[in-house]
């Protein structure tokens, strides 16, 4: 492992992974995610601080008996947790769930748990988890119109494919030779062309092609008549090229304030669409209506159904 970097570069044949060399002998590790004709893409810089690190478990599946901070069981076996495992939310006892685990790494006599979520339907013998970390941000490619940006990336394979951007951090321990995961909240950006979105955590599943983004949002357009607004979460359709803006959406641009329920995103047409409950205001007066277009570069709007208002002279 070259420890200048914190960088440890794992081949792994047939899953994706290109290890490139650029200028200065920097390697810039990927990993490729194939869905139909669409590839999901993150990369790190290979620069200093940087890490790319792959570790491997076995599956387990079961029925959920105990889960605490610190131990889960799981049927009639036991597994020791902290800060990296990765737990999905919700999760009941007596609910049928897998357990990704890395029999190699103990303590007190219980192997780590590395992943545990709801079974699904998908089968596999073995877990593969690639972690990603850059302090200059992880980058990543949606197909090919969407880049998303985070300082910790997560990429599983094994039951189903996915990819988990978020802050925190993660560190290799050389003498343990163990892998310090430490995912968090934090400052992860999407951006589809001019349009660029901050939230707190992303998160993309394969199987069905879909990314969300956790809120509250950030969003913001430059140009001669910038453009910020908010949402409460971000709905990525990756088959679909769809960008979904959800819960709450508020634009600010010009002096007027245009409000909606959702709003999807149309970069390259130069608009967005808003539905439910639409209302734009300006010094005017205002418009409201059901469905409404917008100009992300004026802001200007045109309702396209049930259109009410009001104006001053």
């Amino acid at each position: 492992m070259p420890s200048s970097r914190a960088l440890l570069l794992v081949p792994l044949l047939g899953l994706g992974l290109v290890l490139a060399e650029v200028q200065e002998e920097v390697f810039r590790p990927q990993v490729e995610l194939l869905r139909k004709d669409k590839r999901v893409v993150a990369w790190v810089s290979g620069e200093e601080g940087s890490l790319f690190y792959a570790d491997y478990g076995d599956l387990h599946v079961g029925e959920l008996r105990e889960l605490s901070r610190e131990r889960a069981r799981v049927g009639d076996r036991e597994f020791f947790l902290d800060g990296g495992s990765a737990v999905e939310e919700g999760l009941e006892a007596g609910e049928r769930v897998e357990v990704a685990f890395n029999p190699n790494l103990q303590r007190e006599g219980l192997p780590y748990l590395m992943r545990l979520r709801r079974a699904g339907e998908g089968k596999a013998e073995r877990y593969l988890r690639l972690v990603l970390y850059d302090p200059k941000g992880v980058e990543v490619r949606l197909g090919e119109e969407v880049e998303a940006r985070g300082p910790l990336g997560v990429v599983e394979r094994g039951g189903g494919e996915a990819l988990f951007l978020s802050g925190g951090g993660a560190r290799f321990l050389e003498e343990e030779g163990y892998l310090l995961l430490d995912p968090r909240p934090g400052e992860v950006w999407l951006a589809q062309g001019a349009v660029r979105v901050k939230g707190s955590r992303l998160r993309y599943r394969n199987e069905t092609g879909e990314a969300l983004v956790e809120g509250p949002l950030e969003v913001q357009r430059e140009g001669e008549r910038p453009l910020r607004g908010r949402a409460g979460g971000l709905r990525y359709l990756l088959d679909e090229d769809r960008l979904w803006l959800l819960g709450g959406v508020e634009f600010v641009q010009g002096g007027r304030t245009t409000k909606a329920e959702r709003a999807l995103l149309q970069e390259k047409e130069g608009y967005a669409y808003l539905y439910g409950g639409v209302e734009s205001r300006d010094e005017r007066g205002f418009v409201r209506g059901e469905r409404v277009r917008y100009a992300l570069r004026t802001g200007e709007v045109v309702v396209l159904l049930q259109v009410q208002g009001e104006f001053r002279e």
